[in-house]
């Protein structure tokens, strides 16, 4: 596409990267079924979001230090996974996230509550950017309110055992589809497969998963990342959003990023025309049809 030449102005960012939809492919509580089928995820490349338990980070460490080289995402799913409230919920959380720090170098930026119980909300936004949990939706570009980025949504299959391999893909199918019809982000759920040591949640066969993944990258106007770089890019675009206002013409834009927000992220944005820059440096325009704009910058100018 040929860089605008338009009047100075005009600018919206991109939705998903200028892409149709977003996929984000999380799985919880670092059970042996995620690890004894590695090889078979890690083969589909793309990366995905462990949510870790904390105490259990060290049975598996090689596994999941492995995963960190990968590329994959570890995100906090607290500490002891606790059912009931336990009696210092932020202790948890901060425990949790500390446990993933120490043993695997990373930090956690994103946060995935155990059973989806609403005092886990309020302690982890202190210290994460997004927290998941577990009611079914899209999130869509411009709204972070429905959900909340405090209590996102997520498809978990319902699997009473009785699904076979074919009906399982249909319906991690389906939710794909979805999400490319609605233009949303859709986050999708697996505790673990079939064949376990320890009893995954809802446990789904391998073979189903892995065809469903194949079904998503069949589709180049589909983004799958992880729950970090696809929430960075929702919530980044939602603060550009805020921070334009009322603005349409030549000027600079500026905006504030939310609190624990990682660093090192981008948008894609479009103008009208007009000379793109932060913070004196040009930017360049690129032919697939945007500029890619740093947040970190939290300003941009057109002239």
């Amino acid at each position: 596409m040929a860089q605008p030449s338009g009047t100075a102005g005009g600018l919206k960012v991109l939705p998903w990267a200028g892409l149709k939809a977003a996929l984000s492919l999380n799985f919880d509580d670092s059970n042996s079924s995620q690890v004894s089928n590695y090889s078979a995820l890690e083969a589909l490349g793309v990366h995905f979001t462990f949510y870790m338990i904390g105490n259990k980070v060290s049975t598996q460490l090689s596994a999941w230090q492995q995963a960190v080289k990968d590329g994959h995402e570890m995100g906090n799913h607290t500490y002891d996974h606790a059912s009931s409230q336990p009696a210092d919920v932020q202790g948890d959380v901060n425990m949790g996230a500390s446990t993933v720090m120490s043993a695997l170098g990373v930090k956690t930026y994103t946060f995935a509550e155990p059973n989806g119980s609403s005092f886990w909300i309020a302690p982890a936004a202190t210290v994460n950017f997004i927290s998941r949990g577990v009611a079914d939706g899209l999130m869509m570009p411009g709204n972070e309110t429905t959900p909340s980025w405090q209590n996102t949504y997520c498809f978990l299959i319902n699997n009473s055992g009785s699904l076979s391999q074919a009906q399982e893909t249909s319906m991690f199918n389906s939710e794909i589809d979805g999400a490319r019809s609605g233009g949303g982000w859709r986050v999708i759920l697996v505790h673990g497969f079939t064949g376990g040591t320890d009893s995954a949640y809802q446990p789904i066969i391998i073979g189903a998963y892995t065809a469903s993944v194949m079904y998503a990258k069949s589709f180049p106007d589909l983004w799958i990342d992880t729950m970090l770089n696809v929430g960075a890019y929702w919530r980044g675009q939602n603060a550009v959003q805020a921070g334009i206002g009322s603005m349409s013409g030549a000027g600079t834009y500026k905006w504030t990023l939310p609190a624990n927000f990682p660093p090192g992220k981008y948008v894609r944005v479009t103008v009208t025309g007009g000379a793109v820059s932060q913070n004196g440096t040009p930017l360049t325009w690129n032919s697939s049809g945007y500029y890619e704009v740093s947040l970190d910058e939290g300003s941009l100018t057109i002239q």
